[in-house]
């Protein structure tokens, strides 16, 4: 009997699977709701995401490199340097595209930056007092409220809202809010951000949530609000920041642009 001939296997289809583990460091902060700015309740710790800690929902997001701290003036000390905690060195609103990232078209962020010494109390029982650099705390009031104007052109997209602080204190922590009003009529607290309660290593900052908020300056008004939980030099507010997409700027995937190279 004739043997068979043979059977050479001519193509094998290996399937890979290549997982791939990404460390994050830090730890999810605690959330609770953030109180409506008008409702007149106690604050609770807002969320967002405070230097240090990880956002719990939505994609990775690294934290900017903490700014060097800025000259003394008027005879008063700059807060100490410090290091950035967060990998790379980037807030969520400045991660620049890796190496690998698909080609889409780019969109660069404008900001809106105001401090601490811009804005007043909402309420007339409302008292502050300068700390330096831009900070300042509250003294006294029934309203703990400190506010300013925001302007950034018509059609422009909000998405990120920061809050820059002094926070001294083990209790006590200081909130940003970006708010919008139909005058008269309506009130909405777009995102907040803030400290936390636990943090009380002096000059920081928080990033927010990713929102997207498309100005529209015929219906709305835009308020930056600051709302430290105690009238102390130790919940210090430093600043508030916007970063948005100017109009004309904003661009999403799926756009793709397709790199060609001759053979």
């Amino acid at each position: 009997m004739k043997s068979p001939t043979p059977f050479r296997l001519s193509k094998v289809i290996l399937a890979l699977a290549l997982p791939l583990a990404l460390a994050v460091a830090g730890v999810v902060v605690a959330q609770r709701p953030a109180p409506s700015t008008d409702s007149g309740g106690p604050p609770v710790e807002s969320p967002g995401t405070t230097t240090g800690d990880a956002q719990p929902d939505g994609p990775m997001q690294l934290p900017e490199q903490d700014p060097p701290p800025p000259a003394a003036t008027d005879g008063e000390a700059a807060p100490p340097e410090t290091e950035s905690p967060w990998p790379g060195g980037f807030a969520p609103d400045e991660n620049p595209a890796g190496p690998n990232a698909p080609g889409a078209p780019s969109a660069t962020f404008s900001y809106y930056m105001v401090s601490g010494a811009t804005l007043r109390g909402r309420s007339s029982t409302t008292t502050q007092a300068y700390d330096n650099i831009g900070c300042i705390h509250l003294t006294a009031g029934s309203s703990l409220i400190v506010n300013t104007e925001m302007q950034i052109p018509d059609g422009s997209i909000i998405k990120f809202l920061r809050v820059i602080y002094n926070d001294t204190s083990a209790t006590d922590y200081v909130r940003g809010y970006l708010t919008r009003y139909t005058p008269g009529q309506a009130t909405n607290d777009l995102v907040s951000v803030s400290s936390s309660a636990a943090f009380a290593t002096g000059y920081g900052f928080a990033v927010s949530a990713e929102i997207t908020e498309t100005v529209n300056n015929i219906s709305y008004a835009y308020t930056l609000i600051g709302w430290p939980t105690a009238a102390s030099s130790a919940a210090q507010i430093c600043g508030l920041r916007i970063a948005y997409y100017a109009p004309g700027t904003s661009t999403f995937l799926p756009t793709i642009e397709k790199n060609v190279t001759s053979p």
